[in-house]
């Protein structure tokens, strides 16, 4: 009987772990989400742990990273690492929140299923201009 009613209190235990942490991923995606409202919407992807910033398509700003999305070679012209490094900077902010394993992803304007730049636990793991 004594194991039978671990195994129940280690599963119960578990789950309210992952209802917290579940609660924990919407309440960071609303975080950012509001803060990135000015130039786009974040999602947040719970199976493999990944943000989305897809931006607004009439801003400055995405006309920028669409031109980039285009012709990388105009990455360094339109100061793309001033951007990238603000997104590693949240990225690493997510680490502090969850721990590793999240990735931060920046998702094209002219294709929005592209990931142009991607950062996981505050480190650059992918970018259009590499």
């Amino acid at each position: 009987m004594e194991n039978g009613s671990t195994t129940v209190i280690s599963d119960a235990t578990t789950k309210k772990q992952q209802e917290q942490l579940k609660l924990k991923e919407q309440e960071l995606t609303q975080k950012l989400d509001t803060a990135y409202s000015k130039i786009g919407d974040v999602t947040f992807n719970t199976d493999t742990k990944t943000f989305q910033l897809k931006l607004y398509t009439d801003s400055d700003l995405s006309k920028s990273v669409a031109q980039i999305e285009t012709d990388p070679s105009l990455a360094e012209e339109a100061h793309w690492s001033n951007f990238t490094d603000s997104l590693l900077k949240t990225s690493k902010n997510i680490k502090k929140s969850f721990k590793t394993g999240y990735t931060f992803e920046l998702m094209g304007v002219n294709d929005s299923n592209k990931v142009l730049f991607a950062a996981k636990d505050g480190a650059e793991i992918s970018s259009i201009t590499k």
